[in-house]
């Protein structure tokens, strides 16, 4: 099921960090690292229903692979129908951490999760594959590349998960795919038709980012935010299809820490 939003208005643009590449058309994705996600059984849930949706990672959309711990979460959100639900529940299991909420509203829904940040040293041996890994281009390989010597990389990196689904109907509260949640990176509805997603870093659209997009039965494309932070998502791909972006923020000098924003989305497209 596509939802079809109305029009939103074009937020400020920022200006990206790391130059997107755009790659026309159905391609083989590329050796990327997990993927993580919230999955959902369904698109629309009966009214009074306990929803269940899954946060997990997995090397392929939409495999259920592997849970993060419950303390790993640094944020989360969740609205039905343009109504919050408050202290949804978190159980920890083997493949993914299952999020549950009884909403007393039905309409259209929004699951927003951030996880806290996570740093660590990169082995020199092992630079180029986590450069590849996070969708890093020339400049920020090349930067590296001059340090003398071979140095080991100091990354963190923070994800940012969101899913759209319904309860009942997906008319109520539909404008609430299209504001942003507070994440430092996240997708939200144009509302201009139900295949057009912008891409917002701390709230503001940005231009020229490269976005991956995966569906159900393994296709893959990217393509590329246009001036006013926009993509279309291909007609190719449909039923719940995953967009997945990386912003890269550089250290002051090529020694100190990368720091990548991964932002993901779940959507049902018709």
């Amino acid at each position: 099921m596509t939802i079809r939003f109305p029009i939103l208005s074009v937020h400020g643009l920022h200006r990206a960090t790391i130059a997107g590449i755009l790659v026309a058309g159905l391609v083989s994705p590329p050796a990327f690292g997990h993927k993580t996600y919230i999955a959902s059984e369904r698109t629309v849930w009966a009214a009074g229903d306990t929803i269940e949706v899954s946060l997990t990672s997995a090397l392929d959309y939409p495999n259920i692979e592997f849970g993060p711990a419950r303390d790993r979460v640094a944020f989360t959100s969740v609205v039905v129908g343009d109504v919050p639900v408050d202290a949804p529940d978190f159980e920890e299991t083997e493949t993914a951490l299952v999020i549950s909420f009884d909403p007393q509203t039905t309409g259209f829904a929004v699951v927003a999760v951030s996880a806290h940040p996570r740093s660590g040293e990169i082995a020199s041996e092992d630079v180029d594959s986590y450069f590849d890994e996070i969708g890093a281009d020339a400049v920020v390989r090349a930067a590296f590349a001059a340090l003398p010597g071979s140095p080991a990389m100091m990354r963190s990196y923070t994800k940012h998960t969101k899913l759209f689904l319904c309860v009942a109907e997906c008319e109520t509260g539909r404008d609430a795919g299209m504001r942003a949640t507070g994440q430092a990176l996240e997708f939200v509805a144009t509302g201009e038709e139900g295949r057009s997603f912008a891409l917002l870093r701390n709230g503001e659209r940005v231009s020229g980012q490269m976005v991956d997009i995966h569906g159900v039965d393994g296709g893959h494309a990217t393509v590329e935010t246009d001036a006013d932070g926009v993509i279309q998502v291909d007609h190719a791909f449909s039923g719940p299809t995953l967009l997945s972006a990386v912003w890269i923020t550089l250290p002051d000098q090529a020694s100190g820490t990368y720091h990548s924003d991964q932002a993901t989305l779940v959507v049902t497209l018709d």
